[in-house]
């Protein structure tokens, strides 16, 4: 091992033994650890995400340097080219504006220190509103291509009403100097709203649909049981009303892997939806 390829990461002690090269500090301790080299495929993985804006906005510039400094001569597993997203709004977030990206990252630093943040931002109707508010978590959309930021504001120092807001729509912030209060629960789900009744789907055992379903609608709290005699999953998905168009869109997309049961009213919407995409459809073929 001392002469192949491991070389780099052992060294010879003075009594005979071998020890790892690579050492950590840890309370004031020499604590060796083996860290794996990473092979071609995920060289060629991580190269491929690099040109992503999306994921450029997690790290610093520095930080984006040295890594296009260390994959310069590794071939990219996939281009951006390779792509084309048909089901995707062409309206999504400006992920290349710098003013974006530095508001982006003080959420992402005031989230993971768990600090307030002072938010200037504009609503929906172009009135401009100045908040403090506790960022809990990041939304991402890939339908509408856009982050929104789930949060909670502050009214002298005290938790007081659930946010989402637009990413974009955010002129300005700045982390607050103002503490957190006492036992917040960062877990935000008593802040939000529910829905009445959650949406009830019967999902397939086929084109691997549990997975697709659970990956697509991981950002929601959700009861799934296997139910053996007829081989399918019933899965109970729990939502805030604001997010129904979306998720109704989202269970369309999955088509007859897929059975929507309930609630009568969400049902609805499905069918009026569905019938006026047949519509449309027949209008474009005559």
């Amino acid at each position: 091992l001392l002469e192949g390829a491991f070389r780099p990461l052992l060294n010879r002690e003075e009594d005979g033994s071998v020890s790892c090269a690579l050492k950590r500090e840890q309370k004031g301790k020499n604590d060796s650890f083996l860290k794996l080299p990473l092979t071609k495929l995920q060289k060629s993985w991580l190269k491929a995400l690099l040109p992503d804006p999306r994921f450029r906005l997690f790290f610093p510039d520095d930080a984006l340097k040295e890594l296009e400094e260390a994959f310069e001569n590794v071939p990219a597993l996939y281009e951006p080219s390779d792509f084309h997203y048909f089901d995707r709004y062409g309206d999504g977030d400006p992920y290349e504006d710098p003013i974006y990206q530095n508001i982006f990252r003080t959420i992402l630093k005031a989230m993971t220190e768990r600090r307030p943040l002072f938010v200037a931002y504009e609503s929906r109707k172009g009135n401009p509103l100045t908040l403090e508010v506790l960022p809990c978590r990041f939304q991402y959309s890939p339908k509408v291509y856009k982050f929104r930021l789930r949060c909670v504001s502050l009214s002298h120092c005290r938790p007081k009403q659930f946010h989402v807001m637009n990413v974009a729509g955010m002129l300005a912030c700045h982390i607050s100097k103002n503490p957190v209060p006492r036992d917040f629960d960062w877990d935000i789900s008593r802040f939000q709203r529910q829905a009445v009744e959650p949406v009830q789907i019967r999902i397939r055992n086929e084109r691997n649909a549990l997975e697709r379903c659970m990956l697509r609608f991981a950002n929601y709290e959700k009861q799934t049981v296997y139910e053996p005699e007829s081989d399918t999953w019933l899965c109970s998905i729990y939502y805030d009303p604001a997010d129904e168009t979306e998720l109704l869109i989202d269970l369309l997309s999955f088509g007859p892997v897929i059975r929507i049961l309930g609630p009568e009213k969400f049902l609805n919407e499905v069918r009026r939806r569905v019938k006026r995409q047949h519509a449309l459809f027949y209008s474009c073929v005559e």
